[in-house]
């Protein structure tokens, strides 16, 4: 079994280090791409294992932000960054420092461990060009966000093994887990249920967990796109963040206002016509926005990419969020069904009124009419 074999040792391989930052609702993709000083170009689609494509309607801009010399851990690495636009107001990081010399999973290990929580060097570098790429694209920033949200990942992409046992057979190697997590302490067995492997070939293989995934794959094409589609996933994740804690502060703003003392019948109208008015476009807002982060990419021809890709949505809990705006628009809903009714019942209560006072005028008018 592969768990009874050592691991073979990783002769080329690329450590990916992600950093993702959610600065505004929307970017303007092409006056970003007229604004930057640094050419861009859009991501290539990614090419689907069956030769079809997968939908993503707003590729993202890249750009190179140069390389630099960095010490993690007991090394002194080279590091290539660069950064992707999405249209969804996320700004990508990405720093690529390439593993040129054979590595043993042992000391892969290490590095990753080291990378659990970014190195002060690697944060400045990250946090410098964010400060940077953010001036350089304000006029084409949408609707900016107050407080600026983050998502980190890291993605392990090996090109090339010793010979041994095929990469498919590697999907339970203890050794595998260890690195995806950081862990310098053995693991458990149990600790296997914490990763979700794929495979489509022999020499392929996917492993997937919260904070990190090891791919290893021979074909340079399907490198990319599963690094393209994992970076795409926290894109999301970070997305349905962030709008989430929105949604929730819009919430926590009104929630105060449904709860006031009751007025009297013509200002509590005018009050929920007014306020039914302003939940109703929030809801509109919500959901409108909600759509646009699901509708950002779809896998809908490719069986392999999918399950990957929906694998990554899963561990990465991004359904939570999902649950938690759709509760708010839950929540949303029902005051405004509440204040509808409330106002019919003020309507109601008005209507009756201008009866009685219909029928006082009338008798008013008959006895007048009668002592003439």
């Amino acid at each position: 079994m592969a768990t009874a074999t050592t691991a073979p040792q990783v002769q080329r391989a690329a450590l990916h280090l992600y950093q993702l930052y959610d600065i505004s609702y929307s970017i303007d993709l092409e006056r970003a791409r007229a604004t930057l000083a640094t050419p861009s170009a859009r991501v290539r689609p990614v090419a689907s294992r069956g030769g079809s494509s997968i939908d993503i309607p707003q590729l993202p801009l890249e750009i190179s932000m140069g390389d630099y010399t960095l010490p993690i851990g007991e090394r002194e690495v080279r590091a290539y960054l660069h950064a992707r636009i999405y249209d969804l107001g996320i700004l990508a990081f990405r720093m690529i420092i390439p593993l040129h010399e054979p590595e043993t999973w042992e000391s892969i290990t290490e590095l990753m461990a080291c990378v659990q929580n970014y190195p002060a060097p690697v944060m400045d570098t990250f946090n410098h060009h964010l400060d940077t790429l953010h001036t350089m694209l304000e006029p084409a920033i949408e609707r900016p966000n107050a407080i600026i949200r983050t998502e980190d990942y890291a993605i392990l992409l090996v090109e090339r093994m010793d010979d041994g046992p095929a990469a498919s057979q590697l999907a339970q190697h203890p050794a595998l887990l260890q690195a995806a997590l950081g862990e310098r302490r053995t693991l458990s067995s149990a600790a296997r249920a914490l990763a979700t492997t794929f495979s489509y070939y022999e020499d392929d293989l996917t492993l997937l967990t919260w904070s990190a995934a090891i791919v290893i794959e021979p074909d340079a094409a399907a490198r990319d796109d599963a690094a393209l589609l994992l970076e795409f996933a926290n894109a999301q994740l970070l997305a349905f963040r962030s709008y989430d804690a929105e949604a929730e502060q819009d919430l926590a703003r009104l929630v105060p206002r449904i709860a006031q003392r009751r007025r009297p019948a013509w200002g509590r109208l005018r009050a929920s016509n007014s306020f039914q008015h302003e939940i109703y476009s929030l809801i509109a807002e919500i959901t409108d926005t909600s759509a646009r982060v699901e509708n950002a990419l779809k896998v809908t021809e490719d069986v392999y990419w999918n399950r990957v890709y929906s694998a990554a949505l899963t561990i990465l809990r991004v359904e939570v969020w999902r649950r938690s705006i759709n509760e708010t628009l839950t929540v949303l809903r029902e005051t405004a069904s509440l204040l509808h009714d409330e106002a019919q019942e003020a309507w109601a209560t008005l209507l009756e009124l201008l009866v009685i006072v219909l029928i006082a005028v009338e008798l008013v008018l008959a006895v007048l009419g009668l002592r003439h």
